[in-house]
């Protein structure tokens, strides 16, 4: 069944609440504790800290606060691949537009981007 369109988008994350949602995405539900054991790479490693970051997700709309015992855990509000999209939706239209060079120039970086990621194969003799 498909999910009712909500009344406002969430609110735009910042690279380390990006990482945190990347994080609750993947664990599906999480507690501060849990998100401290992976490895982060803003080197986030204070319990407060995380806390804090959960918080402001959550009040932006990303993710959903259940409490367990005496533990808030944190699911994702949104499914990772709508959440995804939202984002790069605003980032089009606030940066590329429709002008026909700023496209080019996205498809350009977008095509270096695949190419990175693509593994090359080794030619067989």
């Amino acid at each position: 069944m498909a999910r009712p369109k909500r009344e406002e988008s969430p609110g735009r994350l910042s690279p380390s609440e990006w990482e945190i949602m990347m994080i609750c995405w993947r664990l599906g539900r999480a507690n501060v504790r849990h998100i401290l054991r992976e490895d982060l790479k803003t080197r986030i490693r204070d319990y407060r800290t995380i806390l804090t970051f959960v918080s402001r997700i959550a009040k932006k709309g990303w993710l959903e606060v259940e409490m367990e015992g005496n533990t808030n855990s944190y699911s994702a509000a949104i499914p990772q691949e709508e959440g995804l999209k939202l984002e790069i939706e605003r980032f089009l239209s606030e940066t590329v537009g429709s002008d026909p060079e700023h496209l080019e120039l996205l498809q350009e970086a977008l095509d270096a981007k695949r190419r990175k990621a693509t593994p090359r194969r080794l030619k067989s003799s």
